[in-house]
């Protein structure tokens, strides 16, 4: 299995993201000054045309200035907080490696604007396989798309962890961006994967969910089950998801 990292683009993205937004401070501060002092300085007479355009002016540029100021702060921000590595995903690639043959590739962390944050993308001749990891413990219900655990007098709450859920919003990610390039998408799965001591119990699951040890055994019984696409087709879905 080829396994690559969308760390070198992630990285790239964030600087990018943070030139863009020290821009953005600087422009809208520049406007902001500008504005002030154009405000301050008396280049019309009080009362005439001339001074009612020139407030104008003022107004528009502390206005977009201020505008600036905040997307570029926003940009700054957006920046700083791209996710570079996640070791859970890591993990899970460590465990397939040793399974799977060079016919699949697995995308690690990928981080793009359009598709946001996604843990992992295999494709393969079974298709596209999007994975959600999480790290818990304990005993699990997956019930249908909800995550719950033993509550305190036998019944079942709230997990506080829905990893199907953030899997399937993923997959609609990774399907839409595929559909914008006019690439096949018929053939999207999904994985929710936990790590760490727990014991998953599902109920009619929408999706397979299992603990990291299971992994290999329930993608040989479903996803890898069956051929799905050719060669050419998983090559054109390599080439519009890789994070070079």
């Amino acid at each position: 299995m080829k396994s690559v990292s969308g760390g070198r683009a992630i990285t790239r993205q964030a600087y990018q993201f943070s030139v863009f937004g020290f821009g953005g401070v600087a422009f809208g501060v520049f406007l902001i000054v500008l504005g002030a002092f154009l405000s301050r300085v008396p280049l019309a007479a009080p009362g005439s045309a001339d001074a009612a355009t020139l407030q104008t002016i003022v107004s528009i540029a502390q206005a977009v200035g201020v505008v600036a100021v905040i997307l570029g702060i926003a940009a700054i921000a957006r920046g700083l907080t791209f996710k570079r590595k996640s070791p859970l995903t890591e993990r899970v690639a460590a465990v397939l490696s040793g399974a799977l043959g060079d016919e699949y590739v697995l995308f690690r962390g990928l981080n793009t604007v359009r598709l946001g944050y996604i843990d992992a993308v295999l494709i393969g001749p079974p298709g596209v396989l999007v994975f959600r990891i999480v790290e818990g413990g304990g005993t699990l219900l997956v019930e249908g798309d909800r995550w719950l655990r033993p509550g305190r007098i036998g019944d079942w709450v709230p997990a506080g962890i829905n990893a199907t859920h953030e899997c399937i919003v993923d997959m609609r990610a990774v399907r839409n961006h595929l559909a914008r390039k006019n690439v096949p998408t018929e053939y999207i799965f999904g994985v929710a994967v936990i790590v760490g001591d727990a014991r998953i119990t599902e109920k009619a699951s929408v999706l397979p969910s299992v603990t990291v040890e299971q992994l290999v055994s329930r993608l040989k019984a479903g996803y890898m089950a069956k051929q799905r696409i050719d060669p050419p087709t998983a090559s054109a879905i390599i080439a519009q998801l890789n994070p070079g």
